[in-house]
């Protein structure tokens, strides 16, 4: 009893564990409610100083409505969506792969104001902190990191999860060393995911906001992907340690049978 109750709450948090992370995967690559207010990260630009990012544009504004850009982007793994600010998702770019964090090109795709867009001519006119730029190709491999360490870690916690299935029926050894394995490689790959989105953008925003006065950009780490994402891990954990408990075999129950005294013949 205790063995199959085991493998069923393995099965649930597994379940469980594949599902939130793939919500967090598709957040921000359409623009439907709730799935465009699941981000990675989000840019703050109300308050960009357009002088100083835009220099070749000469405006003396620091209003963002002289550029046509939003209020906010929302960055998700696979793309990034434009926010009012007033909440409102406007837009989605559609799923195009990894995501890199590109911010001079986000800024340069963005710019509707045709007037500003002639003076802008190339990604050189935008002026961005140099740490931040020094620092892309790394910004963009931990990116990388996270996508695919949160594929693997869905690819993978879903076989596990198939192979609860199978050992429902099948009560063999190898099938839970096949169960154990699969599930702690689902859980160290969402792990990874998970600890390198954090890390990266926590980074990236304090060198946002050391360069505050002079961009006026700052950056926030997105708490519900947080949420869903340490969510899937922690379910993810739990599958694997309850997998751990799960035995090979069913427990048979034995009775010792004690062979009676013989008695002498009596003839």
């Amino acid at each position: 009893m205790s063995n199959g109750f085991n493998l069923f709450l393995s099965a649930f948090c597994t379940f469980s564990a594949v599902v939130l992370a793939a919500i967090a995967c598709v957040g921000s690559t359409a623009n439907y409610n709730p799935i465009n207010k699941i981000f990675v990260a989000q840019l703050d630009l109300r308050n960009i100083q357009i002088p100083n990012v835009f220099p070749s544009s000469g405006a003396p504004s620091s209003s963002i409505s002289q550029l046509g850009l939003p209020d906010y982007f929302n960055i998700g793994l696979w793309s990034y969506c434009s926010q009012a600010s007033n909440g409102t998702v406007m837009s989605c770019t559609k799923p195009s792969g990894i995501q890199n964090f590109d911010l001079r090109t986000m800024l340069f795709d963005n710019i509707n104001n045709n007037q500003v867009a002639q003076l802008v001519d190339n990604l050189a006119d935008i002026i961005l902190p140099e740490d931040l730029q020094n620092r892309m190709a790394m910004y963009n491999n931990v990116v990388k990191t996270t996508f695919i360490t949160i594929l693997i870690g869905i690819c993978v916690s879903f076989l596990a999860l198939i192979v609860n299935l199978i050992r429902w029926i099948i009560h063999a050894r190898f099938v839970n060393w096949i169960g154990r394995f699969s599930s702690f490689i689902g859980f160290l790959s969402l792990l990874i995911s998970g600890a390198t989105s954090l890390g990266c953008y926590l980074y990236v925003r304090r060198l946002l906001n050391q360069n505050y006065g002079d961009t006026g950009i700052r950056l926030s780490v997105g708490s519900v992907f947080q949420g869903i994402m340490w969510g899937s891990i922690f379910s993810a954990l739990l599958g694997f340690i309850l997998w751990c408990s799960v035995r090979s075999q069913r427990s048979v129950a034995y009775v010792s049978r004690v062979p009676m005294e013989e008695k002498p013949l009596i003839v």
